[in-house]
């Protein structure tokens, strides 16, 4: 008899969904796995789709926000974004949170990632998006500072762990890599994305 013929097949048999906020949902899980025969727990959060936006001011420079997080109870350093509100694409969710916490105006997107946030806890995606955007920052939101970053200086931050957010590190390489954004920086008269390139005096 085959393994396959010997294991069910692993597969979610019940899916419980309790709300505990406006926001947030607690998903009970029972599932049998690979290999097992009897079912097994599993929790859960539900919440509302996460868009990050990594956005290029046609000064040349980085946006970055900075916001109190009181589930961390201290200050963290982040690219724009939020929560996608139902019934809205990823684009809207990102020109609106960019505008909200930063007050710049959004000129062009380009997607650049649609992954799951959180593989083993979270059922939601999260969506990163490129952006060039024009202005003065001024957040229209109580508590959230915009400000902009040379493109020098951004590495160091991920590095170090002033950029609070792994995806956010993740959506720098991801940016770098794609073709329409590196044709923008060439337009902009930036060359290479910045951000990409290694300050080799700096470099251990």
């Amino acid at each position: 008899m085959s393994s396959s013929e010997q294991d069910p097949a692993p597969r979610v048999i019940d899916r419980a969904t309790k709300a505990i906020s406006p926001w947030v949902r607690v998903e009970t899980v029972t599932a049998i796995m690979p290999g097992a025969s009897e079912p097994e727990i599993y929790h859960a959060l539900a919440q509302a789709d996460y868009v990050h936006v990594l956005c290029l001011h046609v000064s040349g420079n980085l946006v970055v926000v900075r916001q109190y997080r009181p589930i961390l109870d201290q200050w963290t350093v982040e690219l724009p974004g939020g929560l996608r509100d139902e019934g809205e694409s990823p684009a809207d969710t990102a020109r609106r949170e960019v505008e909200e916490e930063t007050g710049l105006t959004v000129k062009s997107l380009i997607p650049l990632m649609e992954n799951f946030a959180d593989i083993g806890r979270l059922t939601n995606k999260a969506f990163g998006f490129f952006a060039v955007v024009d202005g003065k920052p001024g957040s229209a939101e109580i508590g959230v500072e915009a400000s902009l970053v040379p493109c020098d200086r951004i590495g160091a931050m991920a590095a170090d762990g002033t950029l609070a957010v792994p995806a956010h590190i993740g959506l720098l390489y991801l940016a770098g890599r794609h073709e329409g954004v590196r044709r923008i920086c060439v337009e902009l008269g930036l060359g290479e994305p910045p951000w990409m390139l290694i300050d080799r005096a700096a470099s251990p």
